[in-house]
């Protein structure tokens, strides 16, 4: 595995260009960058699922379980971040028309694609010997339970997309653009019930202790011009920036499970946050991550398809590594065609505007 996580960071490492001294990427957040950072995170998440069938452990398998265990649910921040600054920026070009088509095309299009992926588990399920109940095949359409496919991610986007439209409904009655604000407040107040609501339910951690990453996002969007006059100042008041962040996350990563849900959210906070003080001095883009980067939604809800057949084979247990290795190898085969086949299928509903970034949010 460490192996693995070697050739995963010579492809991050690949064409980095770190900003001049004084000087800054200003462009971290525009759609190229976002899209590349996504990218290296959907390669760690595949791997981190593929480790989920093998036995892992020993010296060759050290340094990745380490960088696994650090990271935790951390492999999605970026995903939540970058959806929600994407969002509001939206909004703040294009208005309500952007909030509007929020529940008319951009639930719909994710809602439709998940659910078409869902059919490919069903047969695959079926040819394996798998049942499923009524219940469970409609709870599992909107995410809430699965029938082995990853799920918990696209209940929380849809669940955000109608909190969205609720908090930001209000614009279609007024320009004035202070009440973005007001939105932005209510949009944080409804994730933060939205992830009690999931905790009284008995849901597990992982599925709701990341969901805060999208309301960062949107604040970060609202509040851009003035992070950036303090933060890109100099390289003092960048350094400065970047001690106060460390400053809470080490303390908040040593309390993450501790500190219940309210430390691994402050954890998340500044993981996210340091993230994003790093882009703004080195730039992480390459074709390889800008292709994965693309193809977000695709590889993240197919990979498991692979995996299942891959140890129904016994591939797990006689070729662990050569489990992941074609595992990671036919998602991509397989994420180029679902692509392909969902975009003919949303231009065809939604009109020929439409675009990969309606599937899976990320940043403008």
């Amino acid at each position: 595995m460490t192996a693995i996580l070697f050739v995963v960071i010579l492809i991050v490492v690949n064409q980095m260009k770190p900003a001049k001294e004084g000087e800054f990427h200003r462009d971290y957040l525009c759609k190229e960058k976002t899209t590349a950072i996504n990218g290296i995170f959907v390669i760690l998440i595949v791997i981190s699922h593929a480790k989920q069938y093998i036995d892992i452990g020993g010296i060759y398998d050290d340094a990745y379980i380490a960088v696994s265990t650090h990271l935790n649910q951390m492999v999605v921040a970026s995903f939540l971040f970058y959806s929600g600054y994407g969002m509001m920026e939206s909004v703040k070009k294009k208005k309500f028309d952007y909030v509007k088509s929020v529940m008319t095309k951009r639930f719909w299009i994710l809602f439709i694609n998940f659910n078409l992926a869902l059919c490919l588990y069903y047969v695959e399920g079926r040819l394996l010997g798998k049942t499923y109940t009524v219940k469970k095949l409609i709870l599992s359409s909107f995410g809430w339970e699965s029938i082995g496919n990853s799920s918990w991610y696209v209940f929380a986007i849809l669940s955000l997309y109608i909190m969205f439209f609720v908090a930001f409904f209000i614009i279609r009655f007024t320009d004035n653009t202070k009440i973005y604000y007001v939105s932005a407040l209510f949009l944080t107040l409804f994730i933060i019930a939205f992830v009690y609501f999931e905790m009284k339910m008995g849901r597990s951690r992982y599925t709701y202790n990341t969901v805060i990453l999208f309301a960062l996002g949107v604040w970060w969007s609202l509040l851009k011009n003035i992070i950036e006059k303090i933060v890109m100042k100099n390289d003092i008041t960048y350094l400065i920036t970047v001690a106060l962040v460390l400053g809470v996350y080490f303390p908040a990563y040593f309390r993450r499970w501790s500190g219940g849900i309210e430390g691994y959210t402050v954890w998340a906070i500044a993981f996210t946050v340091c993230m994003i003080l790093v882009t703004m001095k080195i730039s992480f883009f390459n074709p390889i991550l800008s292709w994965f980067g693309k193809h977000v939604f695709s590889i993240y809800i197919l990979q498991r398809l692979p995996m299942y057949i891959f140890e129904y084979l016994g591939y797990n247990e006689s070729h662990k590594y050569m489990f992941i290795i074609c595992s990671f190898a036919v998602t991509v085969v397989l994420a180029v065609i679902f692509d392909k086949f969902t975009t003919m299928i949303s231009k065809r509903l939604f009109g020929k505007n439409i675009r990969k970034k309606s599937v899976v949010p990320q940043s403008v």
